[in-house]
């Protein structure tokens, strides 16, 4: 009898010992899935910050809140069924504005290394930023369907803040894309990877 419960408890002590990384690696893993997503960018509208066929890690805001200069994903306001990837670069209250193609906030012409070509911007009639929204603009101004276009971004319209290129297969043909849903089971085996945008940073 004895022998028999201490066979019963050695076989619990070895599953608990199985079980418990296994059930925490679970819940780490449905966590981690639940605070990022993945995106793929099938247009060259953030060229050249984000690349044709990069695949973007994407977390939410919660308490957070979104800055000039963050790359952001979000719902389209002429098409809510459609998500984009674009630049932040007026908050509420900025006075923005462009002068020769230049982008002006705050009456500070703002510096941009991460654009294309400079000077590219375009005409930006003078407003301020309304309060819950936010002026957005792709880094290649010249290909860009932004809020020269459709207006201010409501924040409620956001998803989150792109953080880092996980890989790039150079196509930009696996979805999500930046105007389609989220990825579920990436596919990269039979796409060449660009090892050099592997786990680089979005700044």
């Amino acid at each position: 009898m004895q022998a028999c419960a201490l066979e019963l408890y050695q076989r619990m002590t070895t599953f608990r010992t199985v079980a418990q990384p296994l059930l925490v690696a679970i819940a780490l893993a449905l966590g981690v899935r639940s605070a990022i997503r993945i995106y793929s960018i099938p247009t060259a509208s953030m060229t050249p910050t984000l690349q044709v066929g990069d695949h973007i890690v994407v977390t939410p805001y919660h308490r957070a809140t979104p800055e000039r200069g963050d790359v952001v994903v979000f719902r389209s306001p002429a098409s809510r069924n459609d998500l984009l990837v674009k630049r932040i670069v007026a908050v509420p209250g900025d006075l923005i504005e462009t002068h020769s193609g230049r982008l002006f906030v705050r009456g500070h012409a703002v510096a941009e290394p991460y654009v294309l070509a400079p000077m590219t911007t375009g005409n930006v009639p003078s407003q301020v930023v309304p309060a819950g929204c936010f002026f957005v603009l792709g880094d290649n101004r010249a290909n860009s369907f932004d809020s020269r276009q459709w207006g201010v971004l409501p924040a409620g319209l956001l998803i989150g803040r792109a953080r880092l290129v996980l890989w790039s297969s150079g196509n930009g043909t696996l979805p999500p894309q930046a105007n389609a849903e989220v990825v579920t089971r990436p596919d990269i085996r039979s796409r060449s990877l660009h090892l050099d945008r592997l786990f680089k940073p979005i700044q």
